[in-house]
Order: structure tokens, then sequence, then C-alpha cells
């Protein structure tokens, strides 16, 4: 029974993909964006460092418990399209643990060579030109910025941005531990 689940589970993942890894996250003046403050994550599909698309992070002033279960990935991570690795930078040693956390969200996911990922003292200025943004993933797993100081869950963040080395932004509006396809939300609450 959990098998089939999870299969069904990353197909899902796998269209929702392909159907919303184009389009804009969260415009200006949507009523997620006025809801409250608000700081973007971005990937870019491209390989341009300075080209990449939102995903925001807001404050909704609601309790956590009634934003998400946060629950865990199964054990071995969700089933991915293929294995990659990722190596941490200098700068991202203090956060090691919780970003080895999200990295954990994806099956096969490993350490020590591939995508290079830096940690940074304040929002990623160099992405999408959005303002307040927290994590980056530039052409799908070239190489990955992350602002843990701009989230309540820095492991979620890790993994969301990992999550773009395959799949874009999924339909629901925030980030949590439930799915593959909600980890991938385009806002984290």
């Amino acid at each position: 029974m959990s098998g089939k689940l999870l299969a069904t589970a990353v197909l899902a993942l796998v269209a929702t993909a392909v159907t919303t890894s184009a389009v804009p996250t969260v415009l200006r003046d949507s009523p997620v964006a006025a809801a409250g403050s608000t700081v973007e994550t971005g990937h870019s599909d491209d390989g341009q460092a300075g080209q990449g698309h939102g995903t925001s992070v807001a404050d909704f002033s609601q309790p956590a418990a009634a934003l998400g279960k946060l629950l865990a990935p199964p054990p071995g991570g969700w089933s991915v399209p293929s294995r990659r690795s990722y190596y941490l930078t200098s700068s991202c040693q203090p956060y090691a643990s919780t970003i080895r956390r999200g990295a954990a969200a994806w099956a096969g996911m490993t350490e020590g060579s591939g995508t290079p990922v830096e940690c940074r003292n304040g929002y990623i200025n160099d992405c999408n030109g959005g303002a307040r943004i927290v994590g980056c993933n530039w052409g799908q797993g070239q190489r990955i910025a992350l602002y843990l100081g701009g989230v309540r869950d820095g492991a979620l963040l890790a993994a969301h941005e990992f999550g773009h080395d395959w799949y874009g932004h999924s339909g629901y509006r925030c980030a949590t531990w439930n799915s593959p396809q909600e980890v991938m939300a385009p806002t984290m609450c």
C-alpha cells in the first residue's frame, strides 16, 4: 500500500513540476504577497546567474501547527528521476547538519562533489532581481545559495532548493514536510 502511495505522490510531483516550472510564483499584488512580510527564494532553469524565479516566504501570524503537520520525508528520501551530489562551501560549515537534513529529503542525494552550496549572511541579491530572497538554485543544480537566517526551518529551505534540481514549484500554498509536492510549494509560511 505505501509503495503505491509513494509512486502516486512521485507521479503527481512530476506532473506538477512539468506544468508549473515556468510559471511566476507570487505576483507582488497577490493576496499571498499582501498577507504578510514576504521573503523569496528563487531558482533558475537556464543556468544564468542573474535569472531565476522566486518563491515567497511569508509570515501569516499563524501558529506553525496550523500551517502543516511538519512530517519528515520517508527514510532514504523521496524518489527522484536521477541521482545528484553536492558539496558545502566553507561558508556553510555552521549550518552543515541543517543542510544535510534538507538534502536527505531526496533519495540518492549525496555529499562530496557536484553542486556547490554556499551560505550567505543576508538576502541573496543576485537571483531573479527580487528583494529579500533567501535561496536560489541556478541552472537546476549548477549552484545553490542559501540565507538560513531568513526562514524558520532551514532544512525545509535546503530541501526546497535541492528539489529544484528536478522540479519546479507546486500548486500548494505553504511549504511543509507533508509531501514532496508541499516541499516544493512557492511559499514558506
